[in-house]
């Protein structure tokens, strides 16, 4: 377990478990913010194109979930300040109110670009989270194994964005 001592509040200790939740909400504040879009959008590519990349986050949630299930409570030697910086980095996808946030954000998007632009934001935070999230694993290659497996998932979502964004620009 990750100890961390708040001042003022004492030592809270943070799992592995409880990083994996991390990204757990980033995946299911992926899924709100495509969903909300495809629904928002007229352009039935950009609309399809949102579908399929919220169908997709479902998905890396349920592999989070299961490496979750499998993480035994063990020690990881981890600091304050790399929890803080993953906190940070990822933190807001596990909080009610940015899932709020997100309703807000996506009914001001009514343009296609202005979807594909925000979704390279998401997708480039999570590409950043999940490849600092490998070092809390040192040597072990299966969740390591899996972690990359779900970063080139989310490369291939900025690549779709990225294709879909050329159509948008050129037609």
């Amino acid at each position: 377990m990750l100890k961390i001592v708040i001042p003022g509040r004492g030592e809270m200790a943070h799992t592995i478990k409880e990083i994996i939740d991390i990204a757990v909400g980033i995946e299911e504040t992926g899924y709100e913010f495509y969903t909300s879009c495809a629904g928002q959008l007229k352009d039935p590519a950009t609309s399809d194109a949102f579908e399929f990349l919220a169908k997709e986050e479902l998905v890396h949630k349920d592999l989070f979930l299961s490496l979750r299930d499998n993480e035994q409570e063990t020690s990881r030697p981890n600091t304050e300040e790399y929890y803080r910086y993953l906190r940070a980095i990822g933190g807001e996808g596990i909080f009610e109110k940015h899932k709020l946030d997100i309703n807000r954000i996506s009914s001001d998007i009514t343009a296609p670009m202005a979807a594909i632009k925000k979704a390279f934001i998401l997708e480039k935070e999570s590409i950043l989270f999940y490849s600092e999230m490998k070092q809390l694993y040192g040597e072990d290659r299966e969740p390591i194994e899996l972690i990359d497996k779900i970063i080139a998932e989310e490369r291939k979502h900025v690549a779709v964005l990225y294709d879909l964004s050329q159509k948008i620009r050129f037609t």
